[in-house]
């Protein structure tokens, strides 16, 4: 139920590389980008934008698959740019890992891409989507530009929530931790929003929960 807030936690099977990044995002810091398992139809997810190029470039993958019939279609200054600033390597080797790939798991992507230059250009352009994804967890550190964090707003807001409180650090967030002060959270509201129906005016300090404050440990010792 909680989706990206999660990913930011102890436990998460994010690089922590990804994670700093989780952990500095805002409301704002996200943005929709194709789709790598439905790129063709134009289908979205939503991801970090903050920290990561790879909205922009997927968009770009996809105006180019909008634009042309198929890889030799493209300019060559264009296909140049696509080699050097996203696939880095020439698209010929991209397409034959990806024949590679495709042939022992589904063989009939290949044939048709074989027969549709346009299916092959999907098929080159969703390496660098599926990959990129990976590049986010394993931590890849020449490709922080391109991955792909799936995000939503939810992570800003609780970056927000917890800021100066025990679960900012992100040592701290485990995901106990973070489910528990939810929860905390949510009975809170409910308390609050029953004491109003009932009439009782609180002071709006008294309105809303916050996670305990973070001190640093020698502070804390008696």
């Amino acid at each position: 139920m909680t989706g990206s807030v999660n990913q930011s936690s102890v436990e998460a099977a994010q690089s922590p590389a990804t994670k700093a990044l989780l952990a500095q995002a805002s409301v704002t810091d996200c943005a929709q980008a194709p789709s790598a398992d439905m790129f063709e139809i134009g289908a979205e997810v939503q991801v970090l934008s903050r920290g990561t190029m790879f909205a922009s470039k997927a968009r770009r993958l996809y105006d180019l698959y909008h634009r042309y019939d198929g890889l030799d279609d493209i300019p060559a200054e264009e296909r140049a740019a696509l080699e050097r600033r996203i696939f880095r390597r020439p698209l010929d080797d991209v397409w034959a890992d990806t024949v590679t790939y495709f042939s022992t798991r589904d063989p009939e992507q290949i044939e048709r891409a074989r027969e549709s230059p346009k299916r092959r250009m999907a098929l080159v352009f969703r390496w660098y989507l599926g990959l990129s994804s990976g590049w986010s967890i394993g931590g890849a550190a020449d490709r922080v530009a391109d991955y792909q964090v799936w995000c939503g707003p939810a992570m800003g807001a609780f970056n927000t929530w917890v800021r100066g409180s025990v679960l900012e650090p992100l040592e701290n967030r485990h995901a106990a931790a973070i489910a528990t002060e939810l929860m905390r959270g949510a009975a809170f509201t409910s308390r609050v929003a029953a004491l109003a129906q009932a009439g009782v005016r609180l002071p709006a300090a008294a309105t809303t929960y916050r996670p305990l404050p973070h001190r640093p440990e020698q502070e804390r010792r008696p």
